[in-house]
């Protein structure tokens, strides 16, 4: 199975998860991937009980995350650089977003952020 197919079938999982805690806004965040020869990167989901356009440590303010918080991804989709790998990821989150049912819980909560733990956060998707 491709890594887009795995990242889908991870995510509804997961959204089907959401509880009543008050997600504010969700978060992808990416780290580097030590324990798997096959993958530099892994990302995880988060739901933070804040947030606030002006400050991305938002997405420290978590309040939720699902059973599964992580998935590796493969040197095949991410290449070797974490930049390659980031706009990879915010492409795949983006699209997901535009296309998928499932998008309506994350598309419900006040903004969408993607980015590495150590650095800078994008707001993909943010409400009016």
């Amino acid at each position: 199975m491709d890594f887009e197919s795995v990242f889908k079938t991870w995510l509804g999982l997961s959204l089907a998860e959401t509880t009543s805690v008050e997600i504010k806004a969700y978060s992808f965040n990416l780290f580097e991937n030590a324990k798997n020869q096959n993958s530099k990167f892994g990302i995880e989901l988060i739901g933070a009980g804040s947030f606030d356009s002006a400050d991305a440590d938002w997405a420290c303010d978590e309040v939720w995350q699902p059973e599964t918080r992580a998935i590796d991804i493969p040197l095949s989709f991410s290449g070797p650089e974490w930049e390659t790998c980031l706009s990879r990821i915010e492409i795949l989150v983006s699209t997901y977003l535009k296309h998928e049912a499932a998008a309506k819980v994350l598309l419900d909560s006040r903004a969408v952020g993607v980015g590495f733990v150590d650095g800078d956060l994008s707001l993909l998707w943010q409400s009016q």
